[in-house]
This record gives C-alpha cells, structure tokens and sequence, in this order.
C-alpha cells in the first residue's frame, strides 16, 4: 500500500491479509468427501495443506452427477425446471466446435431444442430452478464437479445432495 508521509513523499507499506475458506468433511462408506463452501483460488492451499497433514497417497476427484446417477435433490421437491444450459460439441463436417448457452425463465427441455438435433455435446453447466414448501432456490451443476446451490432452501439442498454422495462409495 502507498501512503503519503507529513512532506508528502510516498512511503510503503506492506498488508498481510486474511483468507478463508469454509469446508466440510462428510465420510460415507469409508470415503471421505470434501464440501467447499464459495471455493476461490485459494482452494488450492486448502489441498496443499490436507496433502501436508495426510501425506503422500492423498488424491481428489471431483464428484460428478450425470443422467446415470440421478440425484435424490429432483425426487424431493414439488416442482423443477431447467432454467440455464451450457453446452459445447463438435460439428466435424465443418471442422467446427460449438459452444451455445440457454437460458430461460419458463424453463427448456433439452429433446425439444431442436438447435441441438444431430450434434454430439458435452453438457458443460445446467442449473435448475427448485420450488420446495413455496420457498424457491436454485442448483447449478458443473461438467467439473461443481454444485452450486443458492436460494431459501440452501440447507435442504445441500443435505439432499450429500445424502447421493453414497452413490459413489
């Protein structure tokens, strides 16, 4: 940081600052699994530190959820739409790559986007929009492995999401 001294030459000083990332370990069938809350770049020193404490052999994967693993979250709550996708594919009789993102209000079904008809994509990204007891909130799954919920209904969400987590043990 540059301040100005009382003659009004500039002086510097050095800021520490201080970060912090809020986790959670949830063992299930002998796994554990991290949950980080708000991950940012400084995840990386969360994973350098654990790496620290565990030692060599220490991994991580991302959990993924994909249409083979339907997740308990969608048969809990009274009403869900898919409120924004992301996909990328490949059109090779052009030689081309495609990345389109949806977003819509009223909500999409992916088998009547006919944009899509004949071309092969990877989902990168689709979020929902959940309605449970009258309270809205929202979930958004990454090709990555990140969930991201918000909304009123944060703590069932997030609770119906580990409660799958036995699906990969």
């Amino acid at each position: 940081m540059t301040k100005l001294d009382s003659e009004g030459l500039p002086t510097y000083e050095q800021i520490d600052s201080v970060s912090f990332t809020d986790f959670a370990l949830v063992e299930i069938s002998g796994l554990t699994f991290l949950r980080v809350e708000n991950p940012g770049r400084n995840v990386r020193d969360l994973l350098n530190a654990l790496e620290a404490l565990i030692g060599m052999g220490f991994t991580v994967k991302p959990v993924t959820f994909d249409k083979a693993q339907p997740t308990t979250v969608f048969r809990s709550v009274d009403a869900s739409k898919l409120v924004g996708l992301k996909v990328v594919g490949a059109v090779l009789a052009d030689d081309l790559v495609a990345r389109m993102e949806f977003v819509s209000k009223e909500g999409m079904v992916v088998e009547k986007m006919t944009v899509l008809d004949g071309l092969k994509y990877k989902v990168e990204h689709a979020a929902f929009e959940l309605v449970l007891g009258g309270l809205r909130g929202q979930i958004a799954f990454a090709a990555n492995g990140a969930v991201k919920i918000s909304g009123q209904v944060t703590p069932k969400l997030v609770s119906l999401v580990e409660a799958d987590l036995h699906l990969f043990a």
